[in-house]
């Protein structure tokens, strides 16, 4: 794990939430910090900042209160519109060239639905003459508000990562994997899910769903203070219920044009932050009968922190 000399920020936004982690020291039980703050009304849709004053007050107001005042920050980017394709490239580019490589190739071999992208990847295996690496882009032009605005409250921001790979460390650490799985990781949260199928350690095909109606339907309790289900034209089991298909669809898209039959999902990894998990999983193994596995954090931090725990172990080796 990354020594932080100092304490670190992770932060990850939601439609409605701002989330936080904060640990300093080489392990999760040195001056450990975290929590949730629910907003009345939703700063970011669909990927996009929404309401910028109430974002920049509200995390201004938790600088200021944890004194996080020009301190290091991780954070997770919406996964809407984060690409992930395997490329093969020339063997002989060095690390400082691939990216040149990719930008001056982006209208020929190599195709990406945005112009003027950030770009990462990683390695999967050399040849002779090419290497194959998992190519990982995002439009510059949904970062940026981001980076200002972190900017603007006086932090540092100097990763930015993407859920589905910050999640899958939380499960390499918790040893779940198993040789040759295909793992589904499901990402069930109340305003949208995220689907990602991993083979052999490597995200093999991941898509993105917006709930079109989670909007109006999650309303926040007056009482508890917390996001609860009340629309008048949908029971959350139904909820529920319609998100199925849209997962069916996956399952049978990796294994017919991914996988060309020649391997399935067969285990499945449930997080999110939607509030009834138990129903979820019920509907889940009544339509695929698949194995379900779940993460547990330590110093019994909620699961919904999982993405910033997985932030925080970026850069841990796994043997």
């Amino acid at each position: 794990m990354q020594l932080f000399k100092k304490e670190h920020v992770f932060i990850l936004l939601t439609e409605r939430t701002i989330r936080y982690l904060t640990w300093s020291g080489r392990n999760l039980n040195q001056n450990v910090d975290y929590g949730e703050v629910i907003l009345d009304s939703l700063i970011i849709e669909d990927g996009r900042i929404v309401n910028l004053d109430l974002l920049k007050s509200m995390l201004n107001n938790l600088v200021e209160q944890k004194k996080w005042k020009r301190r290091n920050l991780s954070f997770i980017v919406p996964d809407n519109f984060v690409t992930m394709r395997q490329e093969s490239i020339p063997k002989q580019l060095t690390d400082e060239e691939v990216n040149s490589y990719i930008k001056l190739h982006m209208e020929g071999s190599i195709r990406l639905p945005f112009k003027d992208p950030y770009l990462d990847y990683h390695l999967l295996e050399e040849g002779e003459e090419t290497k194959q690496i998992l190519l990982f882009a995002y439009p510059s032009e949904r970062l940026k508000p981001f980076d200002q605005l972190f900017d603007d409250i006086n932090l540092q921001p100097n990763v930015a990562d993407i859920s589905y790979l910050s999640l899958y460390r939380v499960y390499r650490k918790a040893d779940l994997a198993t040789k040759d799985e295909h793992l589904l990781m499901i990402q069930w949260n109340k305003y949208h899910l995220t689907m990602t199928v991993f083979h052999q350690d490597v995200p093999m095909f991941s898509r993105h769903v917006h709930f079109s109606q989670a909007p109006q339907g999650w309303q926040k309790n007056d009482q508890s203070k917390q996001l609860e289900w009340q629309s008048n034209l949908l029971t959350l089991p139904d909820f529920v219920e319609e998100q199925l298909l849209p997962i069916e669809r996956f399952i049978d898209f990796y294994r017919y044009s991914i996988m060309n039959d020649d391997g399935q999902i067969n285990q499945v990894l449930l997080t999110g932050d939607f509030p009834n998990q138990m129903m979820i999983e019920q509907q889940l193994n009544e339509r695929f009968d698949l194995p379900i596995k779940k993460l547990t954090l330590p110093n019994d931090m909620p699961t919904e922190l999982g993405v910033l725990y997985g932030l925080g172990l970026r850069g841990e080796r796994f043997d």
